[in-house]
């Protein structure tokens, strides 16, 4: 057995389904309820939602690797993710001490009740593909898109033996079985995603292997952005939490320390606010979305009720939806504007520039809700 093929057996990321669905006894530290680039529907989270991360044991190396590898999909997807949460709020809460990789799919994270375990991490170049899992994806064999030739008997008993055994129903439900297309977002079978797993060439009847990935593929990148469009930027701690967008900030812009809810910007003529992100209107032909809206939870003033202190003006790819925009507030407010004709297909720039002012702006999110075509 070669090297490659020892790695998949020993790293072999287990499918775990929630419980109450038929579940298969696997000679493992797996609990009863978990699954181990296709997207089941029903699994999705919402745009925007910031996912929060616990870690339940692991080295300062072991939490440093989540952090960088799960930020990867929030490059690309509308989805915000916070590590070094308590266990009582965190979606997904992490240990690397068991024998094995594997993670609840989606929302189905939220139904494991804390301070139950919903991830396990045993290698580390196993963490870009789990919390593919945990966003929702399913793996790469089992999309209806794919037409691996299996050779089953060599599958059955190479899984059969150390350090898997797996029974047949166990090797049918995490290599075989498929979703079914009626309740999948799914892309052409992609043989970079990383999602798919290296299966050696004695594996398939027409002498087609797959190799291991460890970053996400072109398709990955662009299917990901299809199912979570949009971006949303979160301003409500000391560093940014981004999903789908980058943030440039200009000069006084910056964390509001004494209160610690927000960003302020109280440069006059000077501050600014700059969210780009990249969103396709199509993908493989059909619409991704199907209306586009800016949301803010921001206020113009702390201290006055009163219309014009702290005045900005809102640009979407470069065309002024508001000028010297300072409603009366005194307290947070959420604004929502149709952006829907103003979307570009690709890039896309979202500007908040600071004007002449009495008070500090405040602002605590902004989000580009793109309407998901599929919901």
């Amino acid at each position: 057995m070669s090297d490659e093929t020892t790695d998949l057996l020993d790293g072999a990321c287990v499918d775990v389904l929630p419980e109450g669905d038929e579940d298969v006894e696997v000679e493992s530290d797996v609990p009863e309820g978990a699954l181990g680039l296709a997207l089941p529907t029903s699994k999705l989270w919402d745009c925007g939602r910031v996912l929060d991360f616990h870690f339940m044991g692991g080295t300062a190396e072991q939490q440093q690797r989540v952090r960088e590898d799960a930020s990867q999909w929030t490059q690309h997807a509308n989805l915000l993710m916070r590590f070094d949460a308590p266990a009582d709020i965190a979606e997904f809460r992490v240990d690397f001490r068991q024998v094995g990789n594997w993670s609840l799919v989606g929302t189905d994270n939220l139904l494991r009740p804390s301070p139950a375990q919903t991830m396990n991490i045993w290698n580390l170049s196993s963490i870009l593909h789990e919390v593919g899992h945990a966003i929702g994806c399913i793996h790469e064999h089992s999309s209806p898109g794919s037409d691996i030739e299996w050779n089953k008997p060599v599958v059955y008993q190479a899984l059969g033996g150390p350090p898997n055994n797996w029974d047949k129903a166990t090797v049918d439900h995490n290599v075989f079985n498929k979703y079914t297309a009626e309740l999948t977002q799914f892309s052409k079978f992609d043989p970079l995603s990383i999602m798919l797993y290296f299966f050696p060439v004695e594996w398939t009847t027409n002498g087609v292997a797959t190799q291991s990935n460890k970053v996400l593929s072109p398709t990955d990148q662009m299917f990901i952005r299809r199912c979570y469009p949009g971006c949303t930027v979160d301003f409500s701690k000391s560093q940014l939490a981004t999903g789908g967008c980058t943030v440039e900030t200009g000069p006084r812009t910056m964390f509001n320390r004494y209160y610690g809810n927000s960003w302020i910007m109280n440069r006059p003529y000077g501050s600014f606010i700059e969210v780009t992100f990249d969103q396709p209107r199509q993908y493989a032909g059909e619409d991704i979305y199907t209306a586009a809206k800016l949301k803010m939870v921001h206020l113009s003033s702390m201290l006055y009720r009163n219309p014009g202190h702290s005045p900005i003006d809102i640009t979407v790819n470069g065309e002024k939806i508001k000028e010297d925009y300072s409603p009366p507030s005194g307290s947070y407010m959420t604004d929502e504007f149709d952006i829907t004709p103003l979307m570009n297909d690709g890039r896309n720039v979202v500007r908040l520039d600071f004007k002449g002012a009495r008070s500090n702006y405040w602002i605590n999110k902004l989000q580009v809700d793109c309407e998901r075509a599929f919901d």
